[in-house]
């Protein structure tokens, strides 16, 4: 898929997903450690695309910040992580290294936090 996106593939139990993704982003350790895998199989291509928004007030998937370091340089990125990888997914990405994409000024620095934003759920 040419362009800023990439589409990504999630399974919940037999489930799949399909979704947009920055374009890059979701390779290597990234892929493994949030469940989250491009796709650009034909059959993958076939399924509709779900608005993230969507997957994230059904409870698939969930988000995140990380908070990566190049020199003094310091970036924050916003991740999507399956809910079966929630357990997992801090102690996977620390330490890893961002994808390097054209254009983009956080490529290759190294990941140094994880920040699982609060959840309001009701304001009484």
């Amino acid at each position: 898929m040419a362009g800023l996106y990439d589409l990504a593939k999630i399974v919940v139990d037999t489930q799949e997903y399909v979704f947009r993704v920055t374009k890059g982003f979701y390779t290597g350790a990234i892929a493994t450690a949030t469940g989250v895998t491009v796709t650009t199989s034909d059959a993958d291509l076939a399924l509709p695309v779900i608005p993230v928004e969507s997957l994230l007030r059904a409870g698939v998937l969930r988000t995140a910040y990380i908070t990566s370091k190049l020199g003094t340089k310091k970036f924050r990125i916003k991740v999507h992580y399956t809910a079966a990888k929630a357990a997992t997914v801090e102690a996977a990405l620390v330490g890893a290294t961002v994808p390097t994409v054209a254009g983009r000024a956080n490529s290759a620095s190294t990941i140094a936090t994880f920040d699982n934003p609060l959840k309001v759920t009701s304001r009484s």
